[in-house]
């Protein structure tokens, strides 16, 4: 069930969740993870693996530069911290054990993330204007 074949699918609702709330930058970046994840798990492409790291970590790199630019210490905006170590935690402990389940975990641990970072972005919005 927490296969990263299934789970990849998950970040669709991160594209939907973007365009909903007009964060159309975002979603393109969250749609490439989508398409490579889902290249790589269906092993659609031969050694795709490095490609989907490379594109994945570009958005993750981008996730993290826009969560950093809207930190503050205010309670609800450490709430995404929290599941992005979740995620980056549950890819060191699936690479050390060999383990998809905890990759799986990354998947559902990085949405979670990326949908709370949303939520920042726009009280950010909205609080400034």
């Amino acid at each position: 069930m927490f296969h990263p074949k299934y789970t990849s699918f998950l970040i669709s609702l991160n594209v939907l969740h973007s365009i909903y709330n007009s964060q159309y930058y975002i979603s393109l970046l969250e749609s490439c993870v989508l398409l490579s994840s889902i290249i790589y798990h269906y092993n659609l492409i031969p050694n795709f693996r490095y490609y989907d790291i490379v594109i994945t970590n570009s958005a993750i790199l981008h996730h993290l530069y826009l969560y950093y630019y809207h930190i503050t210490y205010e309670f609800y905006k450490l709430i995404p911290a929290f599941f992005y170590i979740l995620a980056i935690s549950s890819y060191i402990s699936g690479r050390i054990h060999n383990c998809n389940i905890y990759h799986g975990y990354l998947h559902i641990y990085g949405v979670i993330a990326n949908i709370l970072l949303i939520r920042c972005i726009l009280n950010d919005l909205v609080i400034s204007n």
